[in-house]
């Protein structure tokens, strides 16, 4: 029996998990989880995954809303939820009441009477709501300020681009026989595809972004904005039920699992060598225009070769000048005796945002880098790409003869809690596939995979976390190194292998991302490192569940057959085992391997805790 896990070795921070409760009227259930709504479900099918009120900041930080006079009343008929709540600070933050109201025969209404303490400026304050990421390729009629309606879809492949403007009303068929209609009031709405940035989730906000932003709320204006969802017809089928054990299978050969990738971050290397081995790439950065020390360049090639693990350089270069920024970058490394085994052409453009098929005055496409670097005698594969999310590849994906693209994912860019990281998971397979999509036929490197944000194209610099809480756009986040972070690590790994990605990093070296604290204690994700390392090249084998709940792969090697396997929720998980599987360890706190005794192929598995299966 694997043994409960506090919070702290859970999540790695104290702060309490928010306080979910469910709301109920006849058909019509919800959740209120800090005065927002999350899986909004009629006949027990999610037509919406969330309708949220949120103030965010000039540098997009979302604004904690602390509430207040709390009221909640539920009937057999109808639930209803009155608060106030201030965003900020109470002298000059933003203030507002909501009122809730939910209805049995399918009908729910939200209204935010909003105020602003003092001048307050802001990049979006108001309703936002998510659609869940498996409506894509779903019809959507959407009504426009003017009552005219257009039959449309919800994107398949990712949209870099918002796919709808001037929305007033958003009808779709949420499961076959059941119709749902979601009303705007306020200013004008628009929708954007959210998987950019890993999100399980199509989001419809208040306020064209092509209006000008920041924009200020004057002192004392009152902004007043609804949400009304209507419910038709009835779902064909009955709703799953998740008190059953999760029935767990072998799927079909997928290929090779990918080589493991870890990153230096700015913490440096900073990390006990280790015993076995952990990676087969190390991933360095080298910009020339911040003056790299050569010293700590030969530092890393030399770290690289005692851990086993061939070094990749990620040039950042200016893209303005080709050929003579690829002579400087080779001089650096041939003065550091650095010798890569591959680089990553990051244009210092790619650290920032910006709009679709667009290219700086005077810069260069990174193409031409790419050319410049072999000119210069750059020998060995060369890919490129962005070390933002996937929003930036998507809007203008690298050309040139690469022979490889990459691109970084983050689970915390627009929302914290735990659920929401989870569901970032569900959306890496179309992530690989719209790439795939715009560079047909290149290899993948994927990553860094992490919980927080390595840095914020879209802003100064990321969301500040001394206190080590849940907190959107933070680079610290505390269940990185934790057993949670562990659970997500499998997760993302398991999608990675599925979609049949070349490389995946997942950690660095050290810092708030890498294998080993300040004081050199392992992290758990340690061990879920270790293990994928030991199965690069070997066949991996997809691993199929009856239910959602948990994440795995599993890969054939000289041992046997192995499988890494994570609880992906808040609650305790039985899982019914392939015959094939006879031992497993589970991962506890510091990467400690403990045996865990498989009863008649049943295995017990607690919240967000991760097996090592054997055969």
């Amino acid at each position: 029996m694997i043994e409960a896990a506090g919070p702290l070795d859970l999540f790695g921070t104290h702060e309490p998990i928010a306080e979910r409760r469910l709301l109920r009227a006849g058909r019509l259930t919800a959740i209120l989880e800090e005065g927002n709504l999350r899986d909004i479900r009629f006949d027990g099918v999610e037509a919406v995954r969330a309708v949220n009120y949120l103030a965010r900041d000039a540098a997009w930080g979302t604004l904690r809303a602390v509430l207040r006079d709390v009221e909640i009343t539920e009937t057999a008929d109808a639930f209803e939820v009155r608060y106030a709540a201030l965003c900020g600070d109470p002298s000059s933050g933003f203030a507002y009441r909501m009122h809730i109201r939910g209805e049995a025969g399918g009908r729910l209404m939200l209204q935010a009477d909003g105020m602003a303490l003092a001048d307050f400026q802001t990049n979006r304050t108001g309703f936002v709501v998510l659609h869940p990421a498996d409506a894509a390729g779903g019809w959507l009629i959407i009504r426009h300020s003017d009552g005219r309606e257009v039959a449309t879809v919800f994107p398949d492949r990712i949209r870099a681009d918002q796919p709808a403007f001037d929305i007033a009303a958003l009808t779709d068929e949420a499961a076959p026989g059941l119709v749902c209609t979601v009303s705007m009031q306020g200013d004008a709405f628009e929708m954007e595809d959210q998987r950019n940035w890993a999100d399980a989730s199509f989001k419809t906000y208040v306020r064209p972004l092509s209006k000008p932003r920041p924009y200020t709320i004057p002192k004392g204006s009152v902004d007043r904005q609804g949400i009304s969802i209507e419910w038709t017809g009835h779902a064909s089928g009955p709703s799953s039920s998740r008190d059953t054990a999760i029935s767990v299978r072998l799927g079909a050969r997928l290929g090779r699992m990918p080589d493991m990738a870890l990153f230096v971050d700015e913490a440096g290397l900073g990390m006990a060598e280790p015993v076995a081995r952990l990676a087969q790439w190390l991933i360095v950065r080298v910009d020339p225009a911040r003056q790299p020390d050569a010293v700590a360049l030969d530092e890393a090639s030399r770290f690289a070769a005692r851990v086993g693990a061939s070094l990749a350089v990620e040039l950042v270069l200016d893209a303005v000048s080709p050929d003579p920024e690829a002579e400087a970058a080779m001089r650096l490394l041939r003065l550091a005796d650095l010798q890569p085994a591959a680089s990553l052409v990051v244009p210092r453009r790619e650290l920032k945002t910006r709009p679709s098929a667009t290219l700086p005055a005077g810069e260069q496409p990174v193409g031409a880098l790419v050319h410049a670097l072999r000119r210069a005698g750059l020998d060995c594969p060369i890919g490129a790409g962005t070390p933002s999310y996937f929003t930036e590849f998507n809007r203008n994906p690298p050309d040139g003869d690469l022979d490889f693209v990459f691109f970084s994912v983050a689970a915390i860019v627009h929302a914290a809690d735990d659920a929401s990281v989870m569901e970032t998971l569900d959306v890496y397979p179309e992530l690989v596939a719209s790439a795939r999509h715009l560079r047909p036929g290149a290899n993948i490197w994927l990553g860094p995979c992490t919980i927080g944000v390595r840095h914020n194209p879209y802003g100064a610099d990321v969301q500040p976390n001394p206190d080590g809480r849940r907190v959107a756009s933070a680079r610290l986040d505390p269940r990185q190194g934790a057993l949670f972070g562990a659970a997500y690590a499998v997760g993302a790994a398991a999608r990675a292998a599925t979609a049949e990605v070349a490389t995946l990093t997942l950690a660095a070296t050290a810092g708030p991302f890498g294998l080993a604290d300040a004081h050199g204690r392992l992290r758990p994700i340690h061990a879920v490192q270790a293990e994928l390392a030991n199965a690069a090249g070997a066949e991996s084998v997809e691993l199929l569940f009856s239910r959602p709940g948990a994440a795995g792969i599993a890969f054939r090697t000289g041992r046997g057959l192995r499988a890494l396997l994570a609880n992906l929720t808040p609650e305790l998980i039985v899982l019914d085992l392939p015959a094939d599987f006879r031992t497993a360890c589970a991962i506890g706190p510091e990467a400690r391997l403990g045996t865990v005794e498989i009863l008649d192929g049943r295995l017990e598995l607690p919240a967000y805790r991760t097996v090592i299966l054997s055969s």
